[in-house]
């Protein structure tokens, strides 16, 4: 089962894992919250794992930290300033996550009985 003590357990042998170090344990549980709500949306609670909630979030610290993330979050897929362009690929989860997980399920059809 996935607990939030696992999953800081498991981000605390990763590398790249000073800003989440660097949260107070209430911030370390929201963003911890917030990631496995995510991968939720779009994968099978079974088929998640510790890792790929732990990628997730880290994932999500370094996205808020550059501010690309409100970005993608508003749909916004390429913007230019003064001659700078940067143009977003991908969405709201790590491709590591992506690899690990396979394609986020879509908002396809639900399979259901008529009456």
């Amino acid at each position: 089962m996935i607990t939030n003590e696992s999953i800081k357990a498991y981000i605390n042998k990763m590398p790249g894992n000073d800003d989440f170090l660097a949260l107070v344990d209430d911030e370390q549980d929201k963003i911890i919250f917030s990631s496995h709500e995510l991968l939720k949306d779009h994968y099978k609670e079974k088929d998640i794992t510790d890792r790929a909630v732990a990628l997730q979030v880290l994932f999500s610290i370094e996205g808020e930290d550059e501010e690309y993330a409100k970005l993608k979050r508003h749909g916004i897929t390429s913007y230019s300033v003064k001659g700078v362009s940067v143009t977003f690929e991908g969405g709201e989860i790590a491709a590591s996550v992506i690899a690990i997980l396979g394609k986020p399920r879509t908002g396809g059809a639900k399979v259901g009985r008529l009456i």
